[in-house]
């Protein structure tokens, strides 16, 4: 960029080659029109001494006394427009002259006309450009015409010798003058130039307060009082930005100690603020600056509609918001009001997860305990009825029937325990882990699903071929396994057969739980671990399913740190696939 005083000096040379570039067809007009005023003035001094001449022969001679006193070439042209009298021409002619020669040059022409006639035209016998002038005068009552010639060459010379002049001189006026502008612009403008040295580097971001300006100017001068007003201001305004200051960073310490998440948007959907909080349960990076971002559907598309939503209906609007991150679900109460005078909208996000956990966790203690204590009671049933049925029954299967009727009572008890356990712990304790037999346990799952379905074929395969032991929650993992293979006798058509296999791989323990049953679509083998979900809704109500059997086997596995997984094709079968690590106490 420029500065004030390069700006000074370009527009002078601009000036001046402007005034340079008039100059010239400026000189030789005024060059022409000089000649033109002194030929006019010479032919009419003259003409005063021609016109007391008593006829056209003392005429002649006082011409010829009088040329050499005024002009390059003289004629004089009678009313009949013939040469009365040439300079030149008989001289340059000899006996070809004659008077009877008509004369009728334009400038003589215009004279003969107008009184006065000029002409600028190249002479071919004296072989040179001429200014011509001709002037009209009565002699004896009769119109002559004063034709003068002025070599064209003198008035070029006196033309270049007169712009060179008028060039120098007005260069010489221009070159003074600039010097005394730029002279008297740097004094005018150096305490503007202090005043900007003073406040550049609070500009340039290189001090954080308005400097004091100081100029060395008299108290009286306007420079001086500039300085002081420029001082109290920067004074005034710091203040005012230390109290905003104080006030902003309060109130933005205040909102970042909230719990909750605040967002505040202007009325162009633009983010003017937004606090940790309001970050951390959108899952946005802190590094991600989102101040002057334009908060739209891609960032979360409920809180965006409730945004607008609030400024276009102009009252405060809530809604409730689910959100899955890499940990568990967090549940949001989300609250949007418009602010005053249409500037924007507020956006306020309220964690609920612990309360919709406690009413998760309710609904899923009803739930699973409904669907878990359906088989021990089915099979406590059973006994019942057989003992009510046959009183004649032998000791020792009655001592048999019993055990086994107390055995699931026993079983329905840890159940209820289970499920309060699963409903009040998010990770499995230390205390509830006990060194479990595994085949040992898979076997008496194996028995009690024979009791329940007596057709099923269930096989177990240990494929390491030594007992296989892991540090784990016998009754919930027994649940589990009770849970996969009731499921693969469910869902296969009588007789089922069921392939249950072991193996020791060292760190892990995998169990494979492998039917020949309807199988599992494709489409939902990715859902049917989810809670309450049913691949044919119609047959688990009339196997008696309820959708939550899979889901507790994946809670029960995630709590040993374990994994499950399931292939399946449909009419072929399922296998579910269970992967347990060991771990040390």
């Amino acid at each position: 960029m420029l500065n004030f005083r390069s700006k000074i000096l370009i527009s002078f040379i601009i000036a001046f080659i402007i005034i340079i570039g008039l100059m010239f067809p400026f000189t030789a007009s005024t060059v022409r029109k000089i000649s033109y005023n002194a030929m006019e003035l010479r032919s009419e001094e003259l003409i005063a001494k021609l016109i007391s001449a008593p006829n056209n022969d003392a005429l002649v001679r006082r011409l010829k006394e009088q040329k050499a006193l005024f002009f390059f070439r003289i004629s004089v042209i009678t009313d009949e427009r013939k040469v009365l009298y040439d300079s030149h021409t008989k001289r340059l002619l000899g006996n070809r002259f004659s008077q009877e020669y008509t004369v009728d040059h334009p400038e003589v022409l215009e004279a003969f006309k107008n009184g006065i006639g000029y002409s600028e035209d190249y002479s071919e016998l004296l072989g040179q450009k001429f200014s011509y002038f001709a002037k009209a005068f009565d002699f004896h009552g009769k119109t002559y015409v004063l034709r003068t010639a002025f070599p064209y060459k003198y008035m070029t010379d006196l033309t270049h010798d007169f712009e060179i002049g008028i060039i120098g001189m007005t260069t010489v006026i221009l070159l003074l003058f600039s010097s005394m502008t730029l002279f008297i612009i740097n004094h005018l403008t150096k305490p503007i130039q202090q005043i900007i040295n003073a406040v550049k580097p609070y500009q340039e971001g290189r001090v954080d307060t308005l400097p004091e300006i100081k100029i060395n100017r008299s108290p009286s001068d306007e420079f001086h009082k500039l300085a002081e007003t420029l001082n109290s201001l920067s004074t005034r305004i710091q203040k005012h930005i230390e109290v905003l200051t104080l006030e902003r960073n309060e109130k933005r310490a205040i909102l970042e100690s909230l719990v909750e998440g605040v967002i505040a948007i202007d009325s162009y959907m633009n983010i003017t603020y937004t606090n940790q909080s309001a970050l951390n349960f959108l899952n946005i990076d802190i590094e991600d600056n989102l101040i002057n971002h334009e908060f739209t559907s891609e960032l979360e598309p409920k809180c965006y509609q409730l945004l607008r939503s609030c400024q276009q209906l102009k009252k405060p609007l809530t809604d409730t918001l689910e959100i899955q991150q890499e940990g568990p679900k967090i549940y949001l109460d989300i609250v949007a009001a418009p602010k005053k005078g249409n500037t924007g909208a507020i956006l306020v996000l309220q964690d609920k997860t612990s309360h919709y956990r406690i009413l998760e966790m309710r609904k899923d203690f009803i739930a699973n305990a409904s669907h878990e204590l359906k088989t021990p009671i089915t099979i406590i049933r059973g006994f019942a009825e057989t003992l009510h049925d046959n009183p004649d029954l032998p000791q020792e299967t009655t001592v048999l029937i019993t055990e086994k009727i107390v055995r699931n009572c026993k079983r329905m008890t840890n159940l209820i325990k289970d499920f309060l356990t699963l409903a009040d712990i998010e990770k499995l304790p230390e205390s509830r882990l006990s060194e479990c037999n595994m085949i040992e346990m898979i076997n008496y799952c194996r028995e009690m699903i024979g009791n329940v379905h007596p057709d099923a074929k269930i096989t177990v395969n240990n494929l390491t071929q030594h007992e296989i032991f892991l540090q784990a929650d016998y009754s919930l993992l027994e649940l589990a396994f009770m849970n996969l293979i009731e499921n693969a006798a469910k869902y296969s058509t009588p007789p089922a057969q069921i392939e249950v296999t072991l193996e020791d791989l060292g760190k892990m323990i995998r169990i494979k739980i492998i039917d020949k049953g309807i199988g599992i679509p494709e489409a939902d083998l990715e859902h049917v671990f989810e809670r309450f979900y049913t691949v044919n809704k119609a047959h688990s109500q009339k196997m008696g399913g309820s959708g939550l059997g899979l889901s507790i086997v994946r809670t029960i596995i995630d709590k040993h740190y374990g994994k499950i997984n399931v292939s399946s094709k449909v009419g072929v079968g399922s296998t579910f696939t269970v992967l347990l690590p060991r771990r040390e106490i």
